[in-house]
């Protein structure tokens, strides 16, 4: 075999390698980037010797405190708005800051139901005869609550 031959099989499986390894390096990042993005919330771990944070203290100060409301939403937060045929994902561009707490809403305009656990707090509202819903979901996470899902529509 001519050393030219040989010098060009030696680089074509060194870059073949180069390559594959690449290609791993990539394709591990991205798996790892993507199991991170959709698990990132429902993996954090509790602070060593902090308690779980209380739900109503958090439920006030997320509606009273804006900036402590956009600290507690991940972005992008799962579900959507939706106006009839109409879907929009929701951003932190979009994002309306919830001021009224389940407590507060007119009950003589809306209905509301609420189901309260250990780690999961989710409010309802809906304006009867129309096809106007709101959900919120809150999940304790590590010792800290956060909103993970909002859903509002009218179809």
């Amino acid at each position: 075999m001519s050393p030219r031959l040989s010098i060009l099989l030696f680089r074509m499986k060194f870059h073949s390698v180069q390559s594959l390894a690449f290609i791993a390096i990539f394709f591990a990042i991205l798996s790892i980037s993507d199991a991170f993005a959709q698990g990132k919330l429902k993996t954090m771990v509790k602070i060593q010797g902090t308690p779980p944070e209380e739900f109503p203290i958090f439920y006030e100060r997320f509606h009273s405190d804006s900036a402590f409301q956009m600290s507690r939403i991940m972005f992008p937060l799962e579900g959507l708005r939706q106006y009839g045929m109409e879907e929009i994902p929701w951003t932190a561009d979009n994002w309306e800051l919830m001021r009224t707490r389940i407590y507060q809403v007119d009950t003589l305009q809306f209905k509301t139901k609420v189901k309260h656990k250990k780690k999961y707090f989710e409010q309802t509202l809906w304006i009867e005869g129309t096809n106007f819903s709101s959900m919120r979901r809150f999940e304790l996470l590590g010792n800290r609550w956060f909103l993970v899902y909002a859903y509002e529509g009218s179809l």
